[in-house]
């Protein structure tokens, strides 16, 4: 059997697998299952196993933060060693076929590609059949595809004074928007593909409102809807209290600008993250001199 060593690409997945640890058990055919190993050994150059089935396919759970087997997470991918997939805790690398003789070739019209699987420390050249296999796909990639999939909005502003209505200054003005899944959240969505799963649920944090005058105010909470009898009663979770009138402001109103700052969970094949996002909304308010008379 030609042999060679694949020294710089295994030392690369040694080097990522040792947190591993020891084996915890041998596979049936003695050899060592990718997570659980840190052996560098020689490499099988030549002949492979003919035949076989596309049991290398399926994909791990892909993406920038790692993919799992058998509860550990290792690297998708790795210059040299080619795609990890967690079927049997082994690399794919695409390769050409060894020279005539040197391996049982695949059967006459059998479809399917020569990779070299390396499981560990050690690799071997074999026929795969069926088609080509895949690197796994990025979860973070199907959460963003998720997100497409849903509308996040801006506040659904409410205010008091309401518009076509003046305030005062020195008067407390309301904030809030009307809860729906779209303008607070909890809304969720998710995408797949390859056998991986990623659900995301987008829930607003908070919403930051600025005055127009020069002063913001960021409520953790969509606020308190005001009501009637509430005149002159601070709002109990977003309000601001304006110290001059509007009158010098381009239509004599301030313009108040609402911006709600999203958090997208995302989970899928042990894999989480979070994608931040920014909606914004308007309104007018117009705020009025407090006119005293004698």
């Amino acid at each position: 059997m030609l042999t060679r060593r694949l020294l710089t690409a295994l030392t690369v997945l040694v080097a990522a697998l040792s947190v591993a640890g020891p084996a915890s058990a041998d596979p049936p055919d003695g050899g060592c299952v990718g997570p659980d190993c840190t052996v560098v050994g020689d490499v099988p150059g030549g002949p492979g196993g003919g035949g076989g089935s596309n049991n290398g396919g399926g994909g791990g759970t892909g993406g920038g933060g790692g993919c799992h087997y058998q509860g550990k997470t290792v690297p998708c991918s790795i210059p040299g060693l080619g795609s990890f997939h967690a079927s049997d805790g082994c690399y794919y690398l695409t390769s050409p076929p060894p020279p005539p003789g040197a391996a049982d070739p695949p059967p006459p019209g059998e479809q399917g590609n020569w990779y070299t699987i390396t499981c560990g420390g050690e690799a071997r050249l074999q026929w795969v059949a069926g088609a080509p296999i895949q690197a796994p796909p990025d979860p973070e990639v199907l959460a963003r595809r998720a997100l497409a999939k849903i509308t996040l909005k801006g506040a659904d502003i409410g205010m008091a004074p309401a518009p076509g209505k003046a305030g005062l200054v020195n008067l407390p003005a309301w904030m809030w928007t009307t809860v729906t899944p779209n303008t607070w959240g909890p809304v969720s969505a998710s995408d797949s593909e390859a056998g991986l799963t990623v659900t995301i649920t987008a829930r607003a944090q908070s919403i930051t409102w600025n005055m127009g005058d020069g002063h913001s105010v960021t409520c953790t909470g969509p606020g308190t809807p005001f009501r009637a009898g509430n005149g002159g009663k601070s709002s109990p979770d977003c309000g601001y209290t304006y110290p001059q009138s509007s009158r010098n402001q381009a239509g004599g109103k301030y313009t108040v600008t609402a911006t709600t700052d999203w958090r997208v969970d995302w989970d899928g094949g042990g894999v989480t993250g979070v994608i931040d996002q920014t909606r914004t909304s308007q309104t007018t308010v117009r705020i009025d001199e407090l006119q005293v008379v004698n």
